[in-house]
């Protein structure tokens, strides 16, 4: 018996992150499928063309598989009101959300910074391949799939599901650098696991601090869309000054940083 309620609870707990990627491989093969009638059609089937043609649809990939879990984790969420978008007075304060945005753009700040001044990318080429990847539907449409839709759909699995399911077991410490440890486990690459279990546990907080889903989204969508942003010619020049750009990354969470802390203490 203890035995199975173990399988239960871990089964409970990691549940989200298996529909999560049964929806990624399920639309991917939509998409495989698409390309194998439209090849049929034309009499010409390429397993190399097969593979340009996933590669160059990945973030419509993602996209669609993201619109699928924000269903389903929504319904999940609302079904038992774990649905936590309501805000604490303070928390209406444009101060309060600037301060979250500012966090997320200067944990990207700091987070390239330390890949460039190291040149981390050369112990991972599959974090190369993975950012050429989730850059390849242009701007406007890597923002809206990669910035936005898949933030919102990993914060209402994370930290709307893994992580308040995780709290019925453990303390709220120990729940949030587990969801962080899935969170940098589904990146699939040493340099974007690292960041992404210390970016968890920042989430996790802020989540557990304002007990609001649209604050952890905030931070998630900031950072994410930071890496579309910085592409750009005018700021893709900033990204070559890595040193500053960490440093200054630095000052400016540690100040958005002690603003949350202190707007949370008037909340609280």
């Amino acid at each position: 018996m203890k035995k199975d309620n173990i399988i239960k609870k871990i089964l409970l707990c990691i549940y989200p992150v298996i529909f999560w990627l049964i929806s990624q491989v399920g639309v991917s093969i939509a998409f495989q499928f698409y390309y194998a009638l439209t090849s049929m059609k034309k009499g010409i089937y390429d397993l190399e063309d097969l593979t340009t043609f996933i590669s160059e649809n990945t973030v419509f990939i993602l996209l669609i598989s993201s619109l699928i879990n924000i269903i389903f984790f929504g319904f999940i969420l609302l079904k038992n009101k774990k649905l936590h978008f309501h805000l604490y007075e303070n928390q209406k304060n444009i101060k309060y959300i600037v301060s979250i945005i500012f966090l997320g753009i200067s944990f990207f700040m700091f987070s390239m910074g330390i890949i460039d001044i190291f040149d981390l990318t050369k112990y991972s080429s599959s974090y190369t391949e993975t950012m050429a990847l989730l850059s390849s539907g242009g701007v406007l449409i890597n923002i809206i799939s990669v910035g936005i839709i898949t933030p919102i759909s990993e914060e209402f699995m994370l930290r709307g599901i893994v992580y308040n399911n995780l709290k019925r077991y453990v303390n709220f410490k120990t729940a949030i650098i587990l969801q962080a440890l899935i969170f940098g486990v589904m990146h699939m690459n040493i340099i974007q696991s690292t960041y992404a279990i210390i970016a968890g546990i920042i989430i996790g907080y802020i989540y557990e601090k304002s007990q609001s889903l649209i604050m952890s989204c905030v931070f998630h969508i900031s950072f994410n869309i930071c890496n579309h942003l910085f592409s750009l010619p005018i700021l893709s020049d900033i990204m070559s000054y890595s040193l500053l750009m960490t440093i200054i990354g630095v000052l400016i969470f540690y100040i958005s940083f002690k603003y949350f802390l202190n707007a949370n203490k008037k909340i609280t």
